[in-house]
């Protein structure tokens, strides 16, 4: 029972990242309209009349809901370096370090919905002081990509050291996760452009490494619920044969 138990509570930590991914998509890129965010090339006045006109509450709403999901991406992240710590074994460097990486992002998110709030909060605030917090949150937020690319590429490292016939996650995702661990660097971008496709708002800088970032978050999620649910399967047998279960290595 205590078995159940534990990997019910696992459970929920797994989706916990669910559920940040769908608040952020609502939140952050619905509500506050930054599926479709501000081009950087835009004056002091733009800026100001975009946060305290045109969007004001939205950023206030849609950010709040964001950073309430940052909150719940730490369990998610714990639970991944729990689930891979399982493959690792004893001393579980990568596995801590992806754990660490991910709680490290969670925090980046908090700082930046606090600061597009910034953006928002005042409606006297000057264009120029505007403009400066909403450069600041985007590289805050963009140039945090070395942390998601570390924390990827400790998770495949994990990965492939998983050498049962049926491994936690698929060959091909981890190979998947390796290969966009290595794009996430057209995310620096923002801090030598402008405009283009490697500015905060452009293709490279931000839209890819968005689509990367989620597909790694609720693709991994998916692949370690479903060992979860093999694990919880191993148990039921188990305990009805009297004995005990071996779904992990060791």
């Amino acid at each position: 029972m205590q078995k159940q138990a534990s990997i019910a509570s696992q459970k929920v930590g797994l989706w916990c990242t669910w559920i940040f991914a769908a608040l952020t998509v609502v939140g952050w890129l619905g509500i506050a309209h930054f599926y479709a965010p501000l081009p950087g090339d835009v004056s002091a006045e733009t800026a100001k009349q975009w946060f305290t006109e045109e969007h004001r509450w939205g950023t206030i709403i849609g950010c709040t809901i964001f950073y309430i999901a940052a909150g719940l991406l730490t369990p998610g992240s714990i639970q991944f370096g729990i689930m891979l710590s399982k493959i690792e074994g004893r001393y579980p460097l990568w596995s801590i370090t992806a754990g660490v990486c991910g709680i490290f992002i969670s925090l980046i998110i908090f700082f930046n919905a606090c600061a597009w709030i910034v953006c928002a909060y005042r409606v006297e605030t000057s264009g120029d002081v505007i403009q400066a917090w909403y450069d600041w949150s985007w590289f805050a937020f963009l140039l945090g990509w070395i942390y998601l690319a570390i924390e990827m590429i400790a998770t495949a490292v994990v990965e492939f050291q998983d050498t049962r016939e049926v491994p936690m996650i698929p060959r091909w995702f981890s190979w998947l996760t390796l290969a966009g661990a290595a794009s996430l660097i057209t995310a620096a971008g923002p801090a030598f452009f402008k405009s283009g496709p490697f500015a905060y708002d452009g293709l490279l800088g931000f839209y890819v490494p968005m689509v990367v970032w989620g597909t790694y978050l609720i693709g991994t999620t998916w692949y370690m619920h479903q060992e979860l649910v093999r694990e919880e399967a191993g148990e039921r047998v188990a305990l009805a044969r009297g004995g005990l279960p071996s779904s992990m290595p060791a």
